[in-house]
């Protein structure tokens, strides 16, 4: 805890003739984080990758085209299957089911094109079935000239100016989406001035198919037409779904295998080698060293070795090597928040079980409430219940432990849903009579809630204890912060950078005590004198500048008021809602009963929703934005270890 896990460089050198073995014993192992090679002027020279990478990355492709196809996603499984089954087995299934892909995919595709080849005729059509003429006389005149399409304006207008040049014509219109489809035929001389005529109507014409027969029938005929295709497409569909559901399970263990297979057969494109050895320049736990080195010596009788370099006397940049947490199994959901961040430097402090106690300590001090804990509670279990992989398991595990602060919070406050648990306004004396022998209990009984959070008197309480907690916090990341530079700048960059922040603090709180009369006033001077010093350390640590962050120390400590502040929005929330329900729909009884018990649920359930984001974000923003910053680099690489979790095959 509180450091990554200890790690070495290592080098494993072995016979080249040995290199394929010693990946699968590695990559079943997962114990090494491999550096890649990258060639220079030496003799060493990447290596080549294994015969069966090829042809494993193209049955891959072929594989992870039909999963998109049939539209298939990681899921959780609880059956491993056999990776020599799978094997046995693959190509004939990856070819049967490219097959009956294939041929679904090209029939999909033969009557996608036909339903647009429909589409576009009806389209065309449409206009042209308001019209009493069939297709074949739009066309094949020599002497006369048909011009077919849209014009917008009134008809009327449009058939005074033709009759102006030429009483010879036949004109047909309907009215179409707020324009007028016309089919208009004149003797081939008038066509220049009619056209003229024309473009001052917006003419656009229509391109008629190569079609004969009336234009509505034949739309009626494609219509049904469409119906077929729709339906047999939806046939399609069904049939696709049914493959998914046939083949999901071999598809995801195929993935699997021909992945763990690719990545060994591709690994020594990561290593280098000589013509006769092979070296892999890696990372590994110190704790797992003698494991792999035991490994090795067990299957390669010394051909194989690995040897290793110990960091902390090595002079290695901290940002360049790979770390891994080492937390015990509670503090492990807190990982996610720290990479959401940034994962720690190797030689930083790793935080994660700080904000274990932290974040659902800020979560539960704002949200404070029995009911919205139990609600939390029972959505967290469902999360994990449902969630059995993936990056928001550990989020509901984290939903969790706020739940239970929240909870205990609630007990503190003696609150539910807003309403009040214990005394004169409890809850439960209104529901059974405070002379009932339950409801006398809960009346009767005072010595909760330990705040009120909506009384005049405790709200100040609890805005002070909030800048407390605050002011601890902060010094507690100065005392982390102090660890991190005496290890990478010595102690006294370490003491003028952070521990002159705690002497300037602990001034101002002398004077301030002195000044509040709680101290004798020469307490004033001294902590004058002590600020004074806290200054001069902080300059000579971190420059001139360093005097423009000072009042950062103020608006770091009154940010933790948040916690009262958000808690009050909360239950303020709450108290509207109850008391809107209580004093003004149930008594009016009837139907209003009804529209309380709705205003209820709805009004609860919108709270429980921002209960569930606002204390979450503003607890993060306590931890990333005041805490991190006073001790807190990051930028970390992440400990990849060589090898796979399986989680659909097995290896007997």
């Amino acid at each position: 805890m509180l450091k990554a896990k200890k790690v070495s460089k290592a080098v494993i050198i072995g016979n080249k003739k040995l290199l394929h073995p010693t990946v699968d014993i590695l990559h079943s192992i997962q114990c090494i984080h491999v550096e890649d090679f990258t060639e220079d002027d030496s003799f060493l020279t990447i290596g080549k990758p294994g015969e069966v990478a090829s042809q494993a990355s193209n049955k891959l492709v072929k594989l992870r085209s039909l999963t998109n196809f049939l539209g298939i996603k990681p899921t959780h499984s609880d059956k491993l299957q056999n990776e020599d089954a799978i094997l046995n087995e693959l190509d004939a299934k990856l070819e049967k089911l490219d097959s009956i892909v294939n041929e679904l995919l090209d029939r999909k595709n033969v009557l996608g094109t036909e339903l647009k080849n429909i589409d576009d005729s009806i389209f065309v059509l449409e206009p042209l079935s308001l019209l009493p003429l069939d297709l074949e006389y739009y066309k094949g005149y020599s002497s006369i000239n048909a011009i077919i399409g849209y014009i917008q304006g009134e008809i009327s207008g449009i058939e005074q100016e033709i009759r102006s040049i030429t009483t010879n014509y036949e004109l047909f219109s309907s009215p179409y989406n707020k324009k007028n489809v016309i089919a208009l035929f004149m003797p081939v001389e008038y066509q220049q001035q009619v056209t003229d005529i024309l473009e001052k109507y917006y003419f656009n014409d229509i391109h008629v198919p190569e079609l004969k027969g009336n234009p509505g029938k034949m739309m009626n005929g494609m219509k049904n037409r469409k119906e077929d295709i729709q339906l047999e497409l939806t046939s399609l569909e069904d049939e696709i779904a049914d493959l998914k559901g046939k083949y999901m399970d071999f598809i995801l263990a195929s993935d699997e295998v021909l992945s763990i297979t690719t990545e060994k057969a591709e690994a020594p494109l990561r290593f280098a080698t000589s013509e006769s050895t092979f070296i892999i320049d890696c990372w590994i736990a110190d704790d797992k060293f003698h494991q792999v080195e035991d490994t090795l010596e067990k299957n390669f009788n010394g051909s194989v070795m690995i040897s290793k370099l110990d960091v902390e006397k090595e002079e290695i940049e901290s940002s360049t090597i790979p770390v891994e947490y080492d937390n015990p199994g509670l503090v492990k959901p807190l990982e996610t928040i720290m990479d959401l961040y940034s994962r720690p430097l190797y030689k930083e402090i790793d935080p994660s079980v700080i904000i274990f106690f932290t974040f659902p300590l800020f979560y539960g001090l704002m949200l404070g409430d029995i009911g919205y804990g139990l609600v939390l509670f029972t959505l967290g279990m469902v999360g994990r219940a449902k969630i059995k992989t993936g990056g928001m398991r550990p989020l509901a595990t984290l939903l969790v432990y706020c739940s239970i602060t929240t909870t205990i919070f609630g007990i503190l406050f003696a609150e539910i849903f807003g309403f009040h648990v214990f005394g004169h306004h409890s809850i439960v004396a209104v529901l059974f009579g405070e002379h009932s022998a339950l409801g006398g209990i809960f009346y009767n009984f005072h010595a909760l809630p330990i705040l009120n959070r909506l009384g005049e008197k405790d709200i100040p309480i609890l805005l002070i204890i909030s800048a407390l907690i605050g002011v601890v916090h902060l010094n507690l990341g100065f005392i982390l912060g102090f660890r991190n530079e005496a290890v990478s700048h010595g102690l006294k960059t370490a003491v003028l950078e952070k521990i002159s922040w705690m002497v300037l603090q602990l001034g101002i709180a002398i004077f301030a005590l002195a000044a509040l009369g709680y101290i004798p006033v020469v307490g004033k001077t001294g902590g004058l004198v002590i600020s004074l010093i806290g200054v001069v350390m902080l300059i000579a640590g971190e420059g001139g500048s360093a005097i423009l962050e000072l009042p950062s120390i103020l608006s770091n400590t009154l940010s933790y008021t948040r916690l009262a502040a958000v808690g009050l929005s909360s239950v303020g929330i709450a108290y509207a809602i109850n008391y809107i329900v209580t004093n003004l729909l149930f008594p009016e009884g009837g139907i209003f009963i009804i529209l309380g018990i709705i205003v209820l649920l709805i009004g609860h359930t919108v709270n429980t929703v921002l209960g569930v984001v606002a204390p979450g974000l503003h607890a993060l923003r306590l931890q990333y934005v005041e805490f991190f910053t006073k001790f807190y680099h990051g930028g970390g690489r992440k400990f990849n270890p060589f090898g796979y979790n399986r989680k659909y095959t097995e290896v007997k």
